[in-house]
């Protein structure tokens, strides 16, 4: 499945016969094969266990407890800084422009 923008913590949404599915472990753009972990009747929460297409923007992750299955504290150890940061900066403004308007 194609993983589309990110949102709040550290998830980035993806889309299945019509179904939110909230993807850690993955990056925007990437093709991923996604294990679902979670799951109610408007939204699945899933981790990506293999990624087949990888984004530039991915690294190794320097944490050998970051990753599916793993530690949930770590969830953008596989994206550069750079990245990261631009990540951070979209989450943010997205929030104040719904919730301060």
């Amino acid at each position: 499945m194609e993983v589309g923008p990110i949102a709040n913590g550290g998830h980035f949404v993806a889309r299945h016969g019509g179904q939110v599915i909230f993807v850690r472990h993955a990056i925007e753009g990437e093709k991923v094969l996604v294990e679902i972990t979670s799951a109610t009747s408007k939204m699945a929460r899933g981790d990506a266990i293999e990624i087949l297409n990888p984004s530039s923007d991915r690294v190794a992750a320097p944490c050998k407890y970051a990753g599916p299955g793993k530690c949930g504290g770590c969830d953008f150890l596989h994206i550069t800084m750079e990245k990261q940061l631009q990540f951070k900066t979209q989450v943010v403004k997205e929030l104040f422009a719904r919730i301060a308007k």
